[in-house]
């Protein structure tokens, strides 16, 4: 790991834990939420991002701490000298992808089930429901902004994993090099040997 690479994983854990990845703001009224506090938004966006509901701490801790090993994990290059340690750089993309898309899967769901019977009670109920609730998102939503905290960590962890990439198509390279000239030498040794035995 050069030094680049260490600077970026540096920036995603700044931006994982101490810069807002979501600001929600109601005027007098702000809140920003952290990277690792993603999943308890996945989990109840309404009350998470209202601020009425916060009682996700075990999902907090959880995601918490696979951020933490996500940040540490391409330091593993340092380490073991093998040449699959660079898909480690590819991490902290894929969990910032993963948990983007679950959020944006998650917050865009309808929020009540419909009945298929369109003529029931139940389903005009379920129907004025959604509507008054998708009203009440798109009001949130307005007021919710993305944070210099994701703009940071997704820049670098696209920069990491680039950087994987390279490596590994470097790595494959130098391997398909080796393996020629190994190649190449046990058939020169052969040779030799052939001469040596004839007559």
């Amino acid at each position: 790991m050069d030094h680049a690479a260490l600077a970026a994983v540096g920036a995603i854990g700044v931006g994982w834990f101490l810069m807002a990845t979501l600001v929600v703001n109601f005027g007098p009224w702000q809140q920003s939420i952290h990277f690792y506090d993603v999943w308890a938004v996945i989990q109840d966006p309404g009350g998470r991002l209202s601020g009425v509901n916060r009682s996700h701490a075990l999902t907090t801790l959880a995601f918490g701490i696979l951020c933490a090993a996500a940040v540490f994990a391409p330091a593993i290059s340092i380490i073991y000298k093998r040449k699959d340690a660079a898909f480690t750089y590819l991490i902290p993309f894929v969990v910032m992808s993963v948990s983007g898309l679950t959020l944006y899967a998650r917050s865009s769901s309808t929020y009540f089930a419909s009945d298929s019977d369109t003529h029931s009670l139940s389903a005009f109920v379920a129907h004025i429901a959604q509507s008054a609730a998708n009203r009440a998102s798109d009001t949130v939503a307005s007021h919710i902004t993305i944070g210099a905290g994701a703009y940071v960590a997704m820049l670098c962890s696209c920069f990491l994993a680039v950087r994987g990439l390279s490596a590994l198509r470097a790595a494959k390279r130098a391997g398909s090099v080796a393996n020629a000239s190994e190649n190449l030498a046990a058939r020169r040794h052969e040779d030799a040997r052939a001469r040596q035995i004839e007559p």
